[in-house]
């Protein structure tokens, strides 16, 4: 179905909050807080009715999305998406995960099973103060070091996309490319890297921000550049599979086009 925007807005997918945030204390945890030993997070649905909704939603051919942060909303959310693909009929739903920033190990072969799309904001998966001061000490090493498991998503063949959550950070897509490839904060730290082992390929983190994003969308003539495709283009001062990867974001974007038609200028320097 589409909305009355024209040819570049639909209106096919609801949005659906498992969860909050961590920092807040409210994603849905599967073991409590360690600075809250009375606390699991704050689910905003209780999971039975989670999976009602999808699956209502789902029969009427809205895509799923679902804001999930803690293991116990992530969690949550892939049992509504399966319930969705047990009660209904088949169809090309391409349920959406967003956030996925604690999933338990036994979760994660899920998202592949289900066909479930994970979209990360990549700038957040970097041990910044957010990290260090808030969400660390609230859930401890352990958990700390299975957040944002993009490399281990991507090696077990699940189609990621990126997103910003502007205006909560950045909208500069090159900075969180950056963080996905070598998941160090812009001063580089760690010099090894957080979690190293779930560090994207400078191709992985470009195909989420590109063709992941259009997959997700259902934008099918827009997977690739190719003949006859809509021409939706950036064109970047610099390849980022050949710089410095600590110098991504300071790739310079010299203009952009929409469906051929130039939408952006950089300013002649």
């Amino acid at each position: 179905m589409s909305a009355d925007g024209g040819p570049l807005l639909s209106a096919r997918t609801v949005k659906y909050f498992s969860d909050g945030v961590i920092e807040g204390g409210t994603a849905a945890l599967l073991d409590p807080y360690l600075d809250a030993p009375h606390s699991c997070g704050m689910p905003v649905w209780e999971p039975r009715a989670l999976a009602e909704a999808v699956c209502a939603f789902d029969a009427d051919g809205f895509q799923t999305h679902i804001h999930a942060i803690g293991d116990a909303g992530v969690r949550a959310a892939l049992d509504a998406v399966e319930s969705a693909v047990l009660a209904n009929p088949a169809w090309d739903r391409r349920p959406v995960i967003t956030h996925v920033q604690l999933v338990d190990p036994a979760d994660l072969p899920r998202f592949a099973a289900l066909g479930v799309i994970a979209n990360f904001e990549p700038l957040w998966a970097q041990p910044d103060p957010l990290q260090t001061e808030l969400s660390m000490p609230r859930i401890g090493a352990e958990r700390s070091d299975r957040q944002y498991p993009m490399g281990e998503l991507a090696r077990d063949g699940v189609r990621l996309s990126f997103g910003s959550d502007w205006p909560v950070s950045s909208y500069e897509p090159l900075e969180g490319i950056q963080v996905a490839v070598t998941r160090r904060t812009f001063d580089g730290d760690p010099e090894s890297g957080w979690t190293p082992h779930q560090r994207l390929t400078v191709e992985q983190a470009l195909a989420a921000a590109t063709s992941g994003v259009a997959h997700q969308a259902g934008a099918d003539d827009r997977l690739a550049l190719v003949p006859g495709a809509p021409a939706d283009l950036v064109r970047l001062s610099a390849d980022p599979r050949t710089v410095d990867p600590m110098a991504i974001r300071h790739v310079r974007v010299l203009g952009t086009w929409l469906g051929g038609a130039p939408t952006y200028r950089a300013p002649e320097e």
